[in-house]
């Protein structure tokens, strides 16, 4: 049976993607280092590598499919709904078949952007163009 906000989180993750390529999100680090937070007036979105477990770990393991979750809080702080991209895509949605490459895609882009890697590697290349 299909949970009722799936759908919507898979519609809220393909608008972060899109949204985060036009570069009208900004993504920060968080505490913990693989984690990475947008935030909005009332709510703040993280994306989170997820590790998984069991049989969904061997599958994960064979296919090379990577998961990833999205976890939506609150202003207090309170965590108020999390999906991962394997859970989501074994819900039957049809919108659902890309969403683990989708949530890979988005988790790059949001470390890249709170690391400021594009910067990080412009700077390396300027200095060792110079030093040449």
């Amino acid at each position: 049976m299909t949970h009722p906000s799936t759908a919507k989180l898979i519609k809220i993750s393909n608008a972060l993607l899109t949204q985060t390529k036009q570069g009208r999100l900004t993504w920060e680090p968080t505490e913990k280092l693989d984690v990475f937070e947008v935030n909005f007036p009332d709510y703040s979105i993280r994306i989170v590598p997820r590790t998984a477990s069991g049989n969904a770990q061997a599958i994960a393991l064979i296919t090379g499919e990577m998961s990833h979750q999205i976890e939506i809080y609150n202003n207090e702080g309170s965590l108020i709904e999390v999906a991962s991209s394997y859970e989501m895509k074994n819900e039957g949605i049809p919108e659902a078949k890309d969403i683990a490459a989708v949530l890979w895609e988005l988790y790059e882009l949001a470390r890249r952007q709170a690391f400021s890697t594009d910067k990080a590697l412009d700077e390396l290349l300027s200095r060792l163009s110079s030093a040449a």
